[in-house]
């Protein structure tokens, strides 16, 4: 009956340490979704806005940044969607299929890691597609429409960065806190009782609970 206890004991630390990386793990992937959701559309309206058919008498110049911007954009977020897809497709097979702990560790870290670069990503295709909007203005409609669209377009660009600003301050924490356990926990807790896999084909002990 005591083995069984600290068994029971060791495997409950073992699980509820892992139920906290799962909590940073699910974060990540509604990050990556909402990241790839956003990215898609975006994407497509820069796709949209490459089949836009430009006047011959148009500034070469302009017509090479509209060009240059607006395939940035489309890549970056074709970028984003694609990396966004393969992240959460794997990262959760990664972290509930490996062979011991460390495989979730492993899943959150290279997550968290890869969720930065994409964000950096996904804003560098978002200010892309901003610059290539108010361009496109410029080479379809006059002087007056281009004046008038482009001020609208910047006033509620700048609104937005402003307000994405005291959203971020208000939220974001100072320094992010891992959820991983610094101590010496079980990597494997089938290796202790057995089993490595847990497979019950050849039973399970807990005879290693005597020497804790």
């Amino acid at each position: 009956m005591i083995q069984a206890n600290k068994a029971t004991t060791v495997a409950s630390f073992h699980q509820q340490s892992l139920e906290v990386r799962k909590m940073e793990l699910d974060y990540c992937l509604m990050v990556f979704d909402k990241l790839s959701s956003i990215a898609s559309l975006l994407a497509g309206f820069a796709s949209s806005a490459l089949m836009i058919s430009i006047p011959q008498r148009s500034n070469p110049y302009l017509v090479t940044l509209f060009l240059l911007c607006t395939g940035s954009a489309l890549g970056s977020n074709l970028l984003v969607v694609i990396v966004c897809t393969m992240c959460i497709m794997w990262g959760p097979g990664h972290a509930l299929r490996g062979e011991d702990a460390t495989y979730v560790d492993n899943a959150v870290f290279i997550l968290a890691a890869t969720q930065g670069s994409m964000e950096k990503f996904f804003m560098f295709g978002l200010v892309c597609y901003f610059i290539s909007s108010v361009l496109v203005v410029w080479l379809l409609f006059d002087l007056f429409g281009s004046v008038v669209v482009s001020v609208i377009f910047v006033t509620l660009t700048m609104w937005l960065i402003i307000k994405s600003r005291k959203i971020h301050r208000a939220l974001a924490p100072k320094a992010a806190v891992s959820g991983q356990v610094r101590v010496n926990r079980v990597k494997n807790i089938g290796e202790l009782m057995g089993d490595d896999v847990l497979a019950g084909n050849s039973g399970v002990s807990t005879k290693f609970a005597g020497n804790i």
